[in-house]
Parts: C-alpha cells; sequence; structure tokens
C-alpha cells in the first residue's frame, strides 16, 4: 500500500511536473504573440503617421503652389513686357539716361 501510494505520489509530481512546463511553454508563447502583435501595431501607427505627414506636406505643397502663382503669373507678365518694349521706348530711355549722365558731368 505504502508502495503504491508513492507510485501515485510520482506519477502526480511527473502530471504536475508537465502541467508546469505546459504552462511554461504556454507563457512564452504569450509573451512571444504579445511581442510580435506590439511590433505589428508600432510599424502600423508609424506608417499611419509617416502617411499623414505626407498628406499634410502635400496640402502644404498645393497651398503654397496656389498662393504662388499669382506672383508668379504677374512675374512672368512684366518680363514679356520688359522683353517686348518697343524700339522706340528703348532707345528714348537711352538717351534719357545718356543726357542724366551729360548733365551730372558736365561736359563728358
Amino acid at each position: 500500500m505504502a508502495l503504491e501510494a508513492i507510485k501515485e505520489i510520482k506519477a502526480a509530481e511527473e502530471k504536475a511536473s508537465e502541467a508546469i512546463k505546459n504552462a511554461q511553454n504556454q507563457k512564452m508563447q504569450i509573451i512571444k504573440n504579445a511581442e510580435s502583435q506590439a511590433i505589428a501595431e508600432f510599424k502600423k501607427a508609424i506608417e499611419g503617421a509617416k502617411g499623414e505627414a505626407t498628406n499634410l506636406i502635400n496640402s502644404a505643397i498645393e497651398a503654397a503652389q496656389k498662393k504662388a502663382e499669382p506672383l508668379i503669373q504677374e512675374g512672368s507678365k512684366e518680363k514679356e513686357d520688359i522683353l517686348n518694349i518697343s524700339k522706340e521706348k528703348f532707345d528714348k530711355a537711352v538717351n534719357l539716361v545718356i543726357e542724366r549722365i551729360v548733365n551730372i558731368n558736365g561736359n563728358s
């Protein structure tokens, strides 16, 4: 009877030891899964932030382009006006500058 009790205790200890080993394995698996999930969530958050940042940058670029467009058009128009000045007006402006230089410097 004592031998039988010892065998039962030994079997119970082995069963308990196996249960502990299984619990430890499950614990490690749960930790591993949690770490993997945390990494995946972190990557997802980073990608979301990158996407949002890209959208903000694109919106800012569009707004700046819309704001700059009238200035660019005005500058282009002024450039064309300067480039298309008539020969007569150009000669008149040159003569005016020459007259001023002569008047300032006397008999130059």
